[in-house]
């Protein structure tokens, strides 16, 4: 399984075969047949738990840090539910966390779902279907619309000055309980946590503000503003008690923790890195990158979180192989991309401009200014290639491409994948 070394049992799989499956998409297969000389390392997925229901209960049975919930309300508490888009098992949480909230005396009606808009748009799912018919009909589901200023309420100046506004049902909650996935971001290191909170459930201003404090050169454990910022958005808002979900292959959940913010994103982390991370002495040839959907969908988002991780363990001038069947349209920062006479000339203009897909956009242009990208997809092929990117149109394409290289590392859901040379 995933982890801290290439080398170790406990992190990656020992490579002793020539034949790989890598599962992309929504069910599809690639049959990777290559020696075993030439593959450096496989990083697999961790299966989804198999009780999930039971894995929140216990979660929640045994907080981190924290005593039961039930002790942190009383009846008449309005109740917040904060919640990530991507988080996957989110209505067995929201169910598990309906569960002990009434057994607390809390009502349907004092209980709200308030998540940011999700990249989904309509199609995401509504969170409360796992609640009985007469709670879901009497406890909202607010999508956040950072664009509507009547939906914001401020909540103080930060330490640095800046003016904090929220969700009003967020600042207006007596209770508020952040619900999310933790994972790898280029703008914050570790998404999780506060991090639901601000920018995702504030203001245009904000999360414009966010896509402009990005570092790629650092290490997700490496401090950012950002982070604290959200963090100390927490604290002003008095938010104490957290659910974190480790992401599994496809759209399932490995681990779920739930108690104190702090220690309980700690203990995410850990096994967030245990699973989900790679560390590589030298870098390889080529790198194969197999995108599955997740509970956020199969797009643009996914796609371009596993080029970057692709991207910081491939050798420069390297290979990048992208397997998915994304056929999202471009955003404005993709089509910035493909006006480009380069995938590199676009990166100044992207930060200028900071478009709502700043981080994919900006995340394939340094990967396609680094290595030859190649992508499996559904997309039409001339519109890739505007890219930067050479489109693969089948399988038998790959297997050419891979024909070519000494040494290659394949991931599997390589969106959650964080990459690193030692050293």
């Amino acid at each position: 399984m995933a982890g801290t070394s290439a080398r170790s049992p406990t992190t990656v799989t020992e490579v002793n075969a020539t034949n790989r499956q890598l599962h992309y998409g929504r069910g599809n297969s690639f049959q990777c047949d290559l020696e075993a000389d030439r593959v450096v390392a496989v990083l697999e997925a961790p299966r989804a738990a198999p009780r999930l229901e039971a894995e929140v209960a216990t979660a929640l049975e045994h907080p981190v840090e924290f005593p039961p919930l039930s002790r942190a309300v009383v009846p008449g508490d309005r109740v917040a539910i904060a919640l990530d888009v991507d988080t996957p098992g989110d209505a067995e949480i929201v169910a598990a966390l309906w569960g002990v909230l009434s057994n607390a005396g809390i009502e349907a009606e004092d209980l709200m779902v308030v998540q940011p808009v999700s990249p989904l748009n309509g199609h995401a799912p509504d969170p409360r279907r796992g609640l009985p018919t007469d709670v879901r009909e009497a406890a909202p589901w607010i999508r956040h619309d950072p664009e509507d200023r009547d939906r914001h309420s401020y909540l103080a100046n930060a330490a640095s000055g800046e003016r904090v506004y929220l969700a009003r049902e967020i600042v207006e909650a007596d209770v508020v309980l952040s619900v999310g996935t933790v994972g790898y971001d280029s703008l914050i290191g570790y998404r999780g946590t506060n991090s639901v909170l601000y920018p995702a459930l504030s203001n245009t201003e904000a999360a414009a503000r966010a896509r402009g404090r990005g570092h790629e050169e650092l290490d997700p454990d490496d401090q950012r503003p950002l982070r604290q910022l959200a963090d100390e958005i927490g604290w002003l808002l008095g938010s104490m008690f957290t659910v974190q979900v480790v992401p599994a292959a496809g759209d399932g959940a490995s681990h779920v923790v739930a108690g104190a913010c702090e220690p309980t994103f700690g203990l995410a982390k850990h096994y967030l890195n245990q699973h989900w991370r790679i560390e590589l002495d030298e870098r390889p040839d080529a790198v194969v990158a197999a995108v599955d959907a997740d509970a956020g969908g199969h797009g643009w988002r996914q796609v371009a979180a596993a080029a970057a991780a692709a991207r910081n363990l491939v050798a420069s001038g390297g290979k990048i192989v992208l397997l998915s069947e994304i056929d999202e349209p471009f955003g404005e920062g993709l089509n910035l991309v493909a006006r480009c006479e380069s995938p590199g000339d676009a990166l100044r203009p992207l930060r200028e401009l900071a478009p709502d897909d700043f981080v994919a956009a900006t995340q394939l242009a340094r990967a396609a200014s680094w290595a030859d990208v190649y992508l499996l997809s559904r997309h039409d092929p001339a519109a890739v290639e505007d890219l930067g990117i050479v489109p693969l149109e089948g399988p038998e394409e790959v297997d050419r491409v891979l024909a070519a290289v000494d040494s290659c590392v394949l991931l599997q859901s390589a969106q959650h994948v964080c990459g690193r040379i030692r050293g």
